[in-house]
């Protein structure tokens, strides 16, 4: 049995609470108050997820992307001359074949190539096989190579190119970048 304590009503509440227990309303209340905050929960979690997912992407994308046009305009800059014969300029898929000079062995010079291999951006040196630039999770969807002449001697190579994510019904996988890039050729 509960003792009544009464100094400022101590233990009145306490006895009366446990006598009727919760009622009805009060059962709906605390249901309700309890569903609003787990519903803000799994919403914020479900938008967490989305955003460190399209994060995710677009790094990727981005990345990508970054290491195809460097890659690009080095080999560019190395070069002395476009080796038209193969080049494929003013339209997708374009292929670009550089001519470099050669230390590695006797020949004057060596030949590198870019051009697309399936969905990848791949280089070919003269003598290897080809290698792929850009990783499986992406894809380029345009790939044109402009020679643009200038009043120096050595002409200048314009890049454009579309880097996109691999096709995704949702949303925040997909990504996409077009960029374009100028490089001279080397004057020797």
């Amino acid at each position: 049995m509960m003792k009544k304590i009464t100094a400022r009503g101590g233990f009145r509440l306490a006895e009366q609470f446990s006598k009727n227990g919760f009622s009805l309303i009060e059962l709906l209340l605390y249901v309700a108050v309890i569903s609003v905050v787990i519903s803000a929960i799994v919403g914020f979690g479900s938008w967490a997820i989305q955003v460190g997912t399209k994060t995710k992407v677009n790094s990727e994308v981005v990345n990508n992307a970054r290491l195809a046009m460097d890659t690009m305009v080095y080999e560019i800059k190395k070069a002395y001359s476009v080796y038209t014969p193969t080049s494929v300029f003013d339209t997708h898929p374009g292929q670009l074949s550089l001519e470099q000079l050669n230390v590695t062995t006797t020949e004057s010079s060596s030949f590198v190539d870019f051009f697309l291999c399936g969905q990848a951006l791949c280089l070919k040196r003269e003598g290897a096989l080809a290698i792929t630039i850009t990783n499986s999770q992406v894809r380029i969807t345009n790939l044109i190579f402009k020679q643009l002449l200038n009043s120096t001697s050595a002409p200048s190579i314009q890049i454009m190119f579309s880097v996109s994510s691999l096709a995704s019904s949702r949303p925040e996988a997909t990504a996409s970048l077009d960029l374009i890039g100028t490089a001279n050729l080397r004057s020797y």
